[in-house]
């Protein structure tokens, strides 16, 4: 197998175009070495391409073109050991990539989705079983980072010649690091439909991208193929609405609102060309399920968001369904209230977070200020509205804290959830801490978790007018203030699980 790398001759760069397998050839004009990349590694002596100036690199294996109906693709979901359950819906993600690659000839994909482990001998058994192919996509947050490192890794002491792309929130966010950590091949930054698609059309002409890769959302989101469903045993999901098993979907992708702690961005939140699918598209989707499933979940950023979102609720009320979605406070008027719950929705999730103005406009909420009203509005048509709020932002006080959760326990919200800011990666206060006093004191991210095993949570920040002792008090006075005033733990919801 010949490897052909621009003109070089340091044995480290040409070593980097190629991190697995043994004894391969690697060739230039100016240098022929035979190495073993995989000895080198273990080393230390393979830099991440990037280093070089190569952000979106390829590797040229004159071995011949691969055939698509002999490859065999499986596109992985790590599980992750810091929550009670971590199996409540299936990866849409990968659901989509699963759609997009067979309506382009790739017919053998499979979904391994390792979420439901319940120990950490049952974990690795489930990374030990990992099918063999002949080309990997893996997901991940930075809970489960860990454990898409792992599953790598086995696979690389299994299938050396295997190719691994790893994308999600986490190496969307952390892309650099991801590259010279993780040990896959490929690096996809953002949507990863058609970028993931082109990785394996190179391995398939027999030229391999790596490095990053910057995937381009498509600007006409109606022309994705609706995610494969049957890829996935839906029984085996742990999320209800009203008792009842929930299919999870979305009318649009990305928000156009860019708050400084919200994960979102990593993906896609914070631009302010957010697409949105038609409402025949949508309706289309729903109907080919609405045989087997009434109840349903829109995973929109802001559902509340779309400019025809009058249109859209109107022909989702002709089939009849029951669904919940998370809205925006300032968008629950008494028109949109009132067709949402014609429609069939029944729960609503806003963001307050915090009811201390300073606090909002620095994180980038300050245009909700004064629709807290809108609660009651909504819950006035019929709709349960749940509320999630922050402790330890930047302005937050004794004082402060005790005031606006006094207040918030006055709103008429039916149910709440609390967390600490979490600076996740991508974020701008993960990337940026400083400018909002803060000092980043834990980056383990296996613990970035809002609610994690028998309730514990993170608390990684130390601000300069207080430490996270102090955080973890705000939580707990918060969280009785607003149990006092009548407003059940989300834990604890009879309606959304």
């Amino acid at each position: 197998m010949i490897i052909e790398a621009p003109r070089v001759n340091n044995p480290r760069i040409l070593a980097s175009y190629y991190r697995h397998g043994y004894g391969q050839e690697l060739k230039s004009t100016e240098a022929k070495i035979n190495i073993s990349p995989v000895s080198l590694s273990s080393r230390g002596l393979i830099p991440p391409l990037r280093d070089h100036g190569f952000s979106r690199g390829r590797i040229n294996i004159k071995e011949g073109n691969m055939k698509k109906s002999s490859l065999k693709i499986v596109l992985i979901n790590p599980p992750s050991n810091c929550v009670n359950d971590d199996r409540v819906e299936p990866p849409l993600g990968l659901l989509y990539l699963a759609s997009n690659l067979r309506g382009n000839g790739y017919r053998n994909v499979s979904v391994c989705d390792m979420s439901g482990s319940r120990s950490g001998l049952e974990i690795r058994e489930r990374i030990e079983s990992v099918p063999s192919a002949d080309i990997y996509g893996i997901t991940c947050l930075c809970t489960n980072y860990q454990y898409a490192k792992d599953v790598i890794r086995h696979i690389r002491s299994t299938n050396k010649l295997a190719y691994v792309v790893i994308g999600g929130p986490n190496p969307s966010g952390t892309p650099e690091f991801t590259c010279d950590d993780s040990g896959a091949d490929v690096v996809v930054v953002g949507e990863g439909e058609d970028i993931f698609k082109e990785c394996i059309d190179s391995f398939v002409g027999g030229s391999r991208l790596t490095g990053i890769q910057n995937g381009v959302g498509r600007k006409d989101i109606d022309s994705y193929a609706f995610p494969a469903r049957d890829l996935v045993d839906f029984t085996t999901y742990s999320r209800e609405l009203m008792g009842n098993k929930v299919i999870s979907l979305l009318s649009s992708r990305g928000c156009k609102h860019h708050c400084a702690h919200c994960n979102s961005v990593v993906m896609g939140g914070g631009n302010r060309i957010v697409r949105y699918r038609s409402a025949d598209n949508t309706i289309e989707e729903i109907s080919t399920m609405r045989g087997s499933y009434k109840y349903y979940r829109f995973d929109d950023d802001h559902f509340t968001g779309n400019p025809n979102l009058e249109e859209l609720l109107m022909k989702i009320k002709n089939l009849d369904i029951i669904f919940r979605i998370f809205a925006r406070i300032e968008d629950l008027n008494e028109k949109n209230s009132r067709l949402l719950r014609e429609a069939g929705c029944v729960h609503v999730s806003i963001g307050l977070e915090s009811l201390y103005p300073p606090n909002l406009r620095i994180i980038g909420k300050k245009s909700q200020v004064g629709y807290e009203e809108n609660v009651q509005i909504a819950k006035s048509n019929g709709l349960v509205v749940r509320s999630s709020f922050m402790v330890g932002l930047p302005f937050d006080t004794d004082e402060t804290i005790g005031q606006s959760f006094t207040r918030a326990a006055r709103l008429g919200l039916d149910e709440f959830a609390i967390y600490p800011l979490i600076p996740y990666p991508g974020t701008t206060i993960a990337k940026f801490p400083e400018r909002f006093g803060y000092t980043i004191v834990s980056e383990d991210f296996t613990d970035y978790v809002q609610m994690g095993k028998d309730g514990r949570t993170c608390f990684a920040l130390k601000h300069k007018n207080f430490d996270p002792e102090d955080v973890k008090r705000w939580l707990k006075v918060a969280t009785k203030i607003l149990k006092s005033g009548g407003v059940k733990h989300m834990s604890e919801s009879e309606v959304a699980k």
